[in-house]
């Protein structure tokens, strides 16, 4: 969603802000220029001092008081952003990037405008620290806005089995979530494709857009970009349904029609595959539906073939049951017992929280209600199961969007490459 009509908001808001400060040093630098001269003459030559140092509290007090008049303003527009009428017949904002952007931008904009005024007032030390303050925001906003989200990162894992007897690379790729095909998507097609993978699985959540006015078209220019760009595996490339874009199955259907991909939406047991391939031993795939990955697994859903078992589904509440979370030791319930649990499990959803903040981790998502019955530790990364099976949690390549800020901290995109490899 475009936010410029934001920016010009805002920027008429900053001259105003910008013009305001101005007067307010100026006014200071004259009145300390004609108290010095009055102190001079009548007292002593060290009177200046004292005068400027009563001016410097005025100074910051004139920061503080104008930037959070400038702070206040933002937060009544954002306000305003969230009205219905607002949306409907003036312009359909994305509220929670606005507010993101405006907070990087143009508090960036203040604290140089700062910067520089403190600095012709002769405040250098304030004038440095504002300077800094500017570099440290802007760095931080570069990077959670238009870096991590952006840099992909191909994360290798490798999984040991008895049951194979070459090694097999599986590409998991989930929560691709775009509203606007553009590089960064061709990028993640023609990554997946270079990591050579014997199967591709693509873990649900494709397209995220504000209506269904706008995911028509942006689903269209998806589905071209994957037949321009077909991915290919000797094994297949398997996609399953997420839990957005849309309503029952027509969208995604849509989505792949024509590509190479097989879109199954209902849990589906695919047993022997690559024995036509001459494949040996063959795989036992498993894909599930959104319901049954949610936590709704039963157990005809299983097999036991003797085969490697690779089951995937968008969800990840489907492989915590009789899993032990490492850090509270506490035994998680659910649907799938551990001591059965399949060779390899594959989810998405979780974005690996987008936001992980140092020696706290990723920030709890409390309106995901299915996503607060597995523990922030399992948000990604490798698990490994009592009965040796493995659960693979992705981080995604996309990101949260609709209303949501598009940002990540600490927790870049992610392609993920298992090499199962024979023990």
């Amino acid at each position: 969603m475009d936010t410029t009509p934001f920016h010009l908001i805002l920027f008429a808001l900053d001259i105003l802000v910008w013009g305001g400060l101005f007067l307010w040093i100026r006014f200071r630098r004259n009145r300390v220029a004609e108290k010095a001269l009055v102190y001079c003459f009548e007292k002593s030559l060290y009177a200046p001092v004292v005068v400027r140092r009563a001016s410097l509290v005025w100074d910051i007090a004139g920061v503080f008081f104008v930037g959070s008049f400038g702070l206040v303003c933002f937060a009544v527009l954002a306000w305003l952003m969230t009205f219905d009428y607002v949306q409907e017949h003036i312009y359909h904002f994305n509220v929670g990037q606005c507010i993101v952007e405006g907070v990087a931008v143009h508090g960036t904009l203040f604290l140089c405008v700062v910067a520089v005024l403190l600095f012709w007032n002769r405040r250098r030390f304030c004038a440095l620290f504002s300077g800094l303050c500017a570099l440290v925001l802007a760095a931080f906003s570069f990077n959670v806005l238009y870096w991590e989200p952006y840099h992909l990162r191909v994360e290798h894992y490798t999984v040991k089995t008895a049951k194979l007897t070459k090694p097999l690379r599986i590409v998991f790729v989930s929560d691709i979530q775009t509203d606007r095909v553009g590089s960064h998507e061709l990028n993640t097609l023609k990554t997946i494709q270079k990591q050579k993978a014997d199967l591709i699985i693509l873990g649900g959540d494709y397209v995220q857009t504000f209506g269904s006015a706008l995911e028509k078209p942006v689903r269209e220019a998806l589905r071209q970009l994957l037949l321009e760009y077909p991915l290919e595996a000797p094994l297949g490339v398997y996609a399953v349904k997420g839990n957005i874009g849309g309503i029952g199955t027509l969208n995604d259907t849509h989505l792949f029609n024509g590509t190479s991909v097989k879109h199954l939406w209902r849990t589906t047991v695919l047993p022997n595959i690559g024995e036509d391939e001459g494949w040996e031993p063959p795989i036992d795939l498993i894909l599930l539906s959104t319901a049954h990955s949610s936590g709704g697994l039963v157990e005809r859903d299983l097999i036991d073939s003797g085969n490697f078992v690779v089951m995937a589904g968008h969800y990840p509440n489907y492989a915590v049951d009789g899993y032990t979370d490492p850090e509270t030791g506490k035994s998680l319930s659910g649907y799938k017992n551990a001591e059965k649990a399949p060779d390899l499990m594959l989810a998405g959803h979780t974005h690996g929280g987008q936001i992980v903040l140092p020696f706290y981790g990723p920030l709890p998502k409390t309106r995901d209600l299915l996503l607060q019955q597995v523990p922030r530790s399992m948000w990604s990364g490798l698990f490994s199961y009592p009965n040796g099976g493995h659960l693979l949690v992705t981080r995604g390549s996309g990101m949260e969007r609709g209303w949501a800020p598009r940002m990540r901290l600490f927790c870049p995109a992610e392609i993920s490459v298992i090499d199962i490899v024979p023990e």
